[in-house]
């Protein structure tokens, strides 16, 4: 396998990390708290960054990522909260030399990668397993409408985002499941999707919504592959 699987969790960030050796894993603890100081300075000087639910303007080398993909978006800048978080203890990983990184932040997931991984995206009446293959930075991020805690005006069991920056999918999970209504059957979602995807294809690689028993699928998603299940793998918050 070539590499270990670690656990940290502070205050609402709760992580698992892939990394080859604790070495990289300390960095990636280091670079979570690091982002968690700036975004808390920010609410902190700024409540209003805390609560926007539309585009928001602001610099800083996190916060501004941030406000940067709920322009492209259009949606709040904490919605890309938990991916940007990832994203950057990655990017510190490989700074120090990683050659494999992965930092799942309950279910918005970095990534850096030199050999294939399996990614699972769960429900709670389907799970669906991906096969990457891409090399070097990818993520898969996740919005709920019925699972989890996180703010969403959608009704998707997943909203799924495959892109090439966490900070950007995670933001953009929040506006695909927003766009998913209750009433929403199958013809209704794939209308969904292929509007959401000619709107926004240029930024994200691919788009995966699962309302029910209905799943669909717009743009490159990887491969969906067979894989067993252990509950305990899953980060929660």
């Amino acid at each position: 396998m070539g590499y270990r699987r670690f656990r940290f969790k502070h205050k609402e960030t709760s992580v698992t990390v892939l990394a080859e050796d604790e070495r990289f894993f300390k960095i990636a603890i280091e670079a979570i708290l690091e982002a968690r100081r700036e975004i808390e300075a920010k609410i902190r000087e700024d409540p209003l960054f805390l609560t926007a639910l539309d585009p928001y303007d602001c610099s800083g080398y996190i916060t501004g990522r941030m406000c940067m993909a709920s322009r492209l978006a259009g949606v709040g800048p904490m919605a890309s909260v938990a991916g940007v978080i990832a994203q950057h203890a990655v990017e510190r990983m490989v700074d120090a030399g990683a050659s494999f990184a992965v930092v799942d932040n309950g279910g918005d997931i970095a990534m850096f990668l030199d050999r294939p991984i399996t990614v699972g995206v769960f429900t709670y009446s389907t799970v669906i397993s991906f096969r990457v293959k891409v090399k070097g930075f990818y993520a898969v991020c996740t919005s709920s409408g019925t699972i989890g805690h996180s703010l969403s005006f959608g009704f998707a069991d997943a909203a799924t985002i495959f892109a090439r920056d966490a900070c950007i999918a995670d933001a953009f999970a929040t506006a695909l499941c927003n766009t998913i209504k209750e009433d929403f059957d199958y013809q209704k979602i794939r209308e969904a999707l292929n509007d959401f995807w000619n709107k926004n294809g240029k930024y994200i690689d691919g788009v995966l919504v699962i309302k029910e028993n209905l799943i669909g699928f717009a743009g490159d998603v990887p491969e969906i592959v067979r894989a067993r299940v252990n509950p305990d793998l899953i980060t929660r918050g």
